[in-house]
């Protein structure tokens, strides 16, 4: 016993001056490396401070010079604000454009900076977001799914808009009315209070109606009430910072390019389209873009029953 109470405390002596000796390394480590990271900090906020005050230096030592630049950034600078947008102004716009154009895309954009911008969400006839996640695993939305038939029916508006909701988007006009069946009762009772919506939409608390189509236009009472008519041009760039972590190649949305015009009547039923300008419009929510729904009809064509094949028989 006592050879074996001797070789304990030979040994418990040893763990503890090892790990007295691997604390004092941790501890140099420590010094080391947070000293190290404390000196990085001071020279990146020198190097900071350093640029501004050559800022202010460069902005003060150019007058009146620096007005040359001033007066080229505002007048051919790229709009900042984006309520200054042409697509943001109040009332309806049409998005025009064929498969792939970025008219979905475009519009998810839209509907999230102008959340963040107003602190309001839309209502979408199709699921355009994907659920996000809180922590305890339970899934959310930002904008929620309508039907027109639960606001509009038998030529009549019968409910008001939900309150938090200032943008109204019908994805897909191709889809929910088409004009070949304006004569029918089951179309005038949707479209006509939804146009009498339009009127009103101010009084509603609503900013915005978004009418997305892969056809040039649609019901002319419908073309004549829009405040702008839009045709987006998708643009991507090569994702740099994607590569260096993966070393895969991957492109991204670097932003729209659009075309605007606007609805000018000529009498009647008639109308010309009046080109105002094109703009680039950037791409500056990317987190957010990915939880844009890129199949956002695909749940409605899968919940129809299939078609049964019939076996060919020879």
């Amino acid at each position: 016993m006592e050879k074996i109470e001797k070789y304990e405390s030979r040994l418990f002596s040893f763990l503890n001056g090892y790990s007295h000796e691997v604390e004092n390394i941790i501890d140099v480590i420590d010094k080391v490396v947070l000293g190290s990271i404390s000196a990085l900090k001071n020279i990146v906020y020198s190097y900071v401070e350093f640029i501004e005050f050559i800022g202010i230096v460069g902005r003060y030592s150019t007058i009146p010079i620096h007005w040359i630049w001033i007066w080229w950034d505002l007048k051919f600078g790229q709009v900042k604000n984006p309520i200054e947008y042409p697509f943001f102004e109040v009332g309806g716009h049409y998005l025009y454009g064929k498969p792939g154009s970025g008219k979905s895309t475009f519009t998810y954009h839209a509907m999230m900076e102008y959340a963040y911008l107003t602190g309001k969400c839309a209502l979408t006839t199709e699921y355009m977001e994907l659920p996000r996640k809180r922590l305890d695993g339970s899934a959310y939305y930002y904008h929620q799914v309508f039907s027109p038939s639960d606001i509009f029916q038998d030529g009549e508006q019968i409910a008001g808009f939900p309150e938090g909701f200032n943008f109204i988007v019908y994805e897909e006009m191709l889809t929910k009315y088409n004009q070949r069946n304006n004569k029918q009762s089951t179309y005038n009772d949707e479209v006509i209070p939804m146009i009498g919506a339009m009127g009103t939409q101010r009084h509603q608390g609503i900013d915005l109606f978004y009418f997305i189509s892969q056809l040039p236009v649609t019901d002319v009472q419908i073309m004549l009430m829009l405040k702008g008519y839009h045709v987006p041009k998708i643009a991507k760039k090569f994702d740099y910072a994607y590569w260096l972590n993966t070393g895969k190649f991957r492109f991204i949305i670097k932003g729209w390019w659009i075309t605007s015009y606007e609805i000018v009547p000529k009498g009647g039923n008639d109308y010309e389209l009046s080109k105002t300008g094109r703009l680039f419009y950037p791409c500056t929510l990317q987190e957010d873009m990915k939880y844009f729904n890129r199949l956002n009809m695909k749940s409605t064509y899968d919940s129809k029953p299939k078609m049964k094949v019939k076996a060919y028989t020879v």
